[in-house]
């Protein structure tokens, strides 16, 4: 038996290192980091030159244009990095990086260094590296990585533009961390589970979109930011157990099912999302990233909300 299981667990480190060896080859994205300002924001700009007094014939002289939309695109990035895309959860307060695993059977699993000090693994990262490592689940060498792009895979150029431009402002951090390392049971997971890599389930020629969904309360907005929920819920959305985490809670169904948010209101759901509250007035349990989610703004939730009240009704656990 001693044999067979060291036999069994040698086969699974061989191919879970093959498959994150695996090379990728994704489609070359290129953006502008930053975006400059768009005819709106400079129409904006000039009002509020004009009305801090600047003369009418020229209310942009002397105006920095490039730092202007800087500091616009790190505010827009901030609000995304402290609502949707969470960096902080797995990278840090700081986005130095840090070990989220460290366990014998597990293994070792690191979130890297972002920031520009030492142990920065971005520091000379281009537009396409951000491309591969944020909404591909592809290291800047091409290899699988353990980045949970399959809730990023629908950010838009200008908004991923607008997180490494945020990502980019922080101070630098000298942190130098250790490498990923394998252990015999995430082994298997990797070698025999069907998603264990997002790599493999991310169409790589599918191109993204420059822009977001225009920001009014409607269905499309939703979905583009529902995205993020599939992680957790499914690609359904009807929740159910997370393989490989025995420490994650059976997870909500969102679907319109009886089992899920059938017979919420609106109301009930910006509850929920706002204070933590179900419908019958439980807490939400704190793996539930609710306090990222309270910081979206009424119109981002409301068309989340619209859109969900589209999606198929499925019972939980069908993710």
């Amino acid at each position: 038996m001693l044999v067979l299981a060291l036999g069994a667990t040698g086969v699974a480190r061989v191919i879970a290192g093959r498959k994150y060896s695996r090379q990728w080859t994704t489609h070359e994205a290129s953006f502008p980091i930053p975006f400059p300002l768009s005819a709106a924001e400079l129409e904006t700009l000039r009002a509020e030159r004009l009305a801090a007094g600047a003369p009418a014939s020229d209310p942009l002289a002397g105006v920095d244009l490039n730092a202007a939309a800087l500091t616009r695109a790190i505010a827009r990035g901030q609000h995304l990095i402290a609502t949707r895309v969470g960096c902080a959860g797995c990278h840090g307060a700081d986005l130095g990086g840090k070990v989220l695993i460290d366990q014998a059977l597990i293994g070792r699993w690191s979130a890297p260094n972002l920031t520009t000090g030492a142990g920065s693994v971005t520091r000379s990262f281009s537009a396409a590296d951000w491309d591969r490592a944020v909404r591909h689940g592809v290291r800047h060498t091409g290899q699988s990585s353990s980045m949970p792009s399959i809730e990023f895979l629908n950010l838009s150029d200008h908004e991923l533009s607008d997180i490494v431009a945020c990502v980019r402002s922080r101070p630098p951090v000298d942190r130098e961390l250790k490498s990923i390392r394998i252990g015999p049971l995430f082994s298997f997971i990797v070698a025999f589970g069907a998603d264990s890599l997002v790599a493999f389930a991310i169409d790589h020629e599918r191109p993204h979109p420059i822009e977001p969904p225009v920001e009014v309360a409607s269905v499309e907005l939703g979905q583009h930011i529902a995205q993020v929920c599939r992680g957790c819920h499914g690609p359904n959305l009807s929740g159910g157990k997370i393989g490989g985490d025995p420490n994650m809670p059976i997870v909500a169904n969102i679907t319109p099912h009886e089992t899920g948010l059938k017979g919420w209101t609106e109301a009930d759901f910006m509850r929920a999302l706002r204070a933590g509250k179900r419908k019958d007035g439980t807490d939400i349990l704190p793996q539930m990233p609710w306090k990222a989610y309270c910081q979206m703004k009424d119109v981002e939730l409301k068309a989340l909300w619209a859109y969900l009240q589209t999606v198929p009704a499925v019972a939980k656990g069908n993710r």
